[in-house]
């Protein structure tokens, strides 16, 4: 992870979990894909039935909470392996002085 990255992840760790996923998933990622999708498949046209755009909301907030959920483990991943290796870094420094 470069600087602004781990600079960035600790911002959204302190907002917290639900939050990142809300945002990063259900808004930026489900919403503009129900939005997209919905345009190509014509659901919001006026044959739409309110169940099926209903279920296509479901579907995709459903999707974007999953996917802000896996985006959260990555870079939970992500960030731990920085700390371990910025920690090995200095151990070794420490240990060549």
């Amino acid at each position: 992870m470069k600087d602004r990255e781990v600079l960035a992840w600790e911002e959204a760790r302190v907002k917290g979990f639900g939050k990142f996923v809300l945002i990063h998933g259900v808004l930026s990622w489900g919403l503009p894909m129900l939005i997209i999708i919905g345009y190509f498949n014509n659901i919001l046209a006026d044959g739409a039935t309110f169940t099926s755009v209903l279920i296509h909301c479901v579907i995709w907030f459903v999707a974007g909470g999953l996917f802000g959920l896996v985006l959260w483990f990555v870079n939970e991943r992500r960030y731990k392996k920085h700390q371990e290796q910025v920690a090995a870094k200095q151990a070794a420094s420490t240990e060549s002085e």
